[in-house]
C-alpha cells in the first residue's frame, strides 16, 4: 500500500513513517494539510492518514476536498481523545475510520489490515464485473455493415486503455455514446467518464475548467477548483469538438499529454494526471491541419486511433431497429403501446436523417405524443420528415407502367426484386454466400437472378 501521514508534530509524523514502512508500506509524509493535498494528487496513495488539527489546513478540511474531487480513497483520521467529536464529524463526512491519540501502533496496524482486505474485494468485485460484462452494444443499434465495423474497433481501442482515440462523425451520429462505451469496456470502466463540450464553454473559461484554478488566480476565485483534467484521474476524458479549441490552449493541451500533469490557473506546482483522451469532432482534425487551424503535433498526439461513425443515411437498414428501441424507451410506463404502420415505416426509411440519430429520436417521441391512436400514421410526423422523402417506387416509375394491371405489377416486383438484390450485395461488398444466406435464397438462385437483372456483383 501507498500512504500518506498528514501530521505537523515531527515526531509522532516520524515514528508512523517508520513504522508502516517497517510494515513493507510506501509512505509519502506532509506536515500540513496543504503540503498533503498536493502529495495526494501527485503520488496517488491508497489510503491517507491525517491528524485534525494542523496548520494551514485541518484533517477535516483535507478530506472535504478529497471526497470532493470524487475519489474513494479511504482516509483515516487521527485525534486526541479530548476531541472525539471531531472524529465523529469527520466519520459523518466520509473518513474509513479514526484513531485517538497518543497512538496505539497495533491498533493501526489492525485497522490497516482491515482495510487493505476491504479494498481487496473491491477489487476482486471491479474484475468480477468486468469479466461479467457482456459483449454487446445495449445503446449503440445497428447490424448494418457500417456499424459492425464501428463494433469491431471499439473492441480494438478498448483493448488498450491509453492509447487516445478521434471519434469523427456528422453532429447526431452519437459520438459521445461511442466514447463512454469505449471506457466502459477498458481497464478504466470503475474510474470517471468526464465529458466537455470544447465549442459550448467560453474561450476565457475554458482553461480553467480542464485544468483548475488556485485561489487569488483571477476575480472571483475564491477558493482552488479541480479542473476536469484531475476529476477524469485515472479515468477518461471526452473533449467534445476538440477541433474549436484556441491555438494557445492547444499548445498547453500538447503539453499535459506529453508530460501527464497539468498546472492549474495561476498556480506554480504540476500535478500528475493519469487520464485516458477520447476526442471528437464532425471535420477531420487532418483537414484543419492542412487549414492551419490545428497543430499537427498534437494531431498525431490525439489521433493516435480513429472511429468514424457513419451517417444515418448511410445505414437505413438499422432504422428499425432504432425506432424500436427509442419506442421502447419512451413508453416504459405507458399501458397502452403504440406502433408504426408500414407507410410510417416507409416514410422514415427513405428519409434522408440531416440531423442523424438524434433527429430519428426526436421525431420518434413526437410522433408517439401526437398520434390520437395506437397506430402511428404518416400525418403524426412532422412535416420536415413527410415533405423531404422521395416519392415511392410507384409514383417514380409510373411513366412506363403499362395499361395491363399485371403486367404493370410484374414490373414493380421486379423492380423492387433487382433493387433489394443489389443493395444487399453492396451491404455484403459482392460476397454471394452471405448475401445468399442473409436475405434466404440459395447460392444458385441468387446466381439465377444477378443473371436475369444484369447486377454486377
Amino acid at each position: 500500500m501507498k500512504i500518506l501521514i498528514a501530521e505537523d508534530d515531527p515526531a509522532t509524523r516520524r515514528g508512523i513513517e517508520v513504522f508502516l514502512k517497517n510494515q513493507g508500506m510506501t509512505v509519502f509524509a506532509a506536515e500540513n494539510g496543504e503540503d498533503a493535498l498536493a502529495q495526494f494528487w501527485q503520488n496517488h496513495p491508497d489510503l491517507v492518514l491525517s491528524d485534525v488539527k494542523m496548520p494551514r489546513m485541518g484533517g477535516l478540511e483535507l478530506l472535504r476536498r478529497i471526497r470532493k474531487s470524487g475519489t474513494s480513497v479511504p482516509v483515516l483520521i487521527m485525534t486526541a481523545f479530548a476531541s472525539v467529536e471531531d472524529a465523529v464529524q469527520a466519520m459523518k463526512n466520509g473518513a474509513e475510520d479514526y484513531l485517538t491519540k497518543p497512538l496505539n501502533l497495533e491498533e493501526l496496524r489492525l485497522k490497516l489490515n482491515r482495510i487493505r482486505e476491504k479494498m481487496r474485494l473491491i477489487e476482486e468485485n471491479r474484475s468480477l464485473r468486468k469479466r461479467l460484462r457482456t459483449l454487446e452494444f445495449p445503446e449503440i443499434i445497428g447490424v448494418s455493415a457500417p456499424m459492425r465495423a464501428v463494433f469491431d474497433l471499439i473492441e480494438k481501442v478498448a483493448a488498450d486503455p491509453s492509447i487516445p482515440v478521434m471519434i469523427y462523425g456528422e453532429s447526431g451520429t452519437g459520438k459521445e455514446l461511442v466514447a463512454r462505451t469505449i471506457h466502459l469496456r477498458s481497464a478504466r470502466a470503475e474510474r470517471p467518464f468526464v465529458a466537455v463540450n470544447c465549442s459550448a464553454i467560453p474561450e476565457n473559461l475554458i482553461e480553467s475548467e480542464l485544468f483548475g484554478y488556485k485561489r487569488g488566480a483571477f476575480t472571483g476565485a475564491t477558493r482552488d477548483k479541480f479542473g476536469l483534467f484531475q476529476s477524469a484521474h485515472r479515468g477518461t476524458l471526452f473533449l467534445d469538438e476538440v477541433g474549436e479549441m484556441s491555438p494557445a490552449l492547444q499548445a498547453k493541451l500538447l503539453r499535459v499529454l506529453q508530460e501527464g500533469c497539468v498546472k492549474p490557473v495561476g498556480g506554480t506546482e504540476e500535478i500528475t494526471v493519469d487520464v485516458r483522451v477520447i476526442g471528437a469532432s464532425n471535420r477531420k482534425l487532418q483537414t484543419l491541419v492542412e487549414e492551419g487551424l490545428f497543430r499537427e503535433d498534437l494531431f498525431y498526439r490525439l489521433n493516435v486511433m480513429e472511429v468514424t461513425l457513419p451517417p444515418l443515411r448511410e445505414r437505413q437498414t438499422d432504422i428499425p431497429l432504432l425506432l424500436q428501441f427509442f419506442a421502447e424507451r419512451y413508453q416504459q410506463n405507458s399501458r397502452e403501446k403504440k406502433h408504426f404502420s408500414s407507410e410510417t415505416l416507409r416514410i422514415l426509411t427513405q428519409y434522408d436523417w440531416p440531423g442523424n440519430v438524434r433527429e430519428l429520436e426526436n421525431a420518434v417521441r413526437v410522433a408517439l405524443v401526437t398520434s390520437p391512436e395506437t397506430v402511428v400514421r404518416p400525418q403524426d410526423l412532422p412535416d420536415k420528415i413527410r415533405q423531404g422523402i422521395k416519392p415511392p417506387a410507384g409514383e417514380q416509375k409510373q411513366a412506363w407502367f403499362s395499361r395491363d394491371y399485371k403486367e404493370s405489377l410484374q414490373q414493380v416486383v421486379e423492380a423492387f426484386d433487382r433493387d433489394f438484390i443489389a443493395f444487399y450485395l453492396r451491404e455484403f461488398k459482392g460476397n454471394i454466400s452471405r448475401t445468399a444466406d442473409a436475405i434466404g435464397l440459395s447460392r444458385v438462385a441468387l446466381h439465377k437472378k444477378i443473371r436475369q437483372y444484369g447486377i454486377k456483383a
